[in-house]
């Protein structure tokens, strides 16, 4: 992600079992819960982009769509 983003993405690992991560990140968790969706999850912006499974090569599309949208 570095060598390919730069400073323009980040990767953040928040564990829900964790109290304080939960209350930091209650309202994406709230999202999260609401719409049904399977951990892990990954998140764009604030936004869930894919559920029950971690997927490197759409996460990259992802973001690159993401940072083509705010250029």
């Amino acid at each position: 992600m570095q060598r390919r983003f730069a400073d323009a993405a980040s990767i953040e690992y928040v564990d829900t079992d964790d109290d304080a991560q939960r209350e930091t990140h209650e309202q994406i968790i709230a999202t999260i819960r609401d719409r049904g969706l399977i951990y892990p999850v990954t998140v764009i912006d604030g936004a869930p982009v894919y559920d029950g499974a971690v997927s490197y090569p759409g996460i990259l599309r992802a973001i690159e769509t993401r940072l083509a949208e705010t250029a």
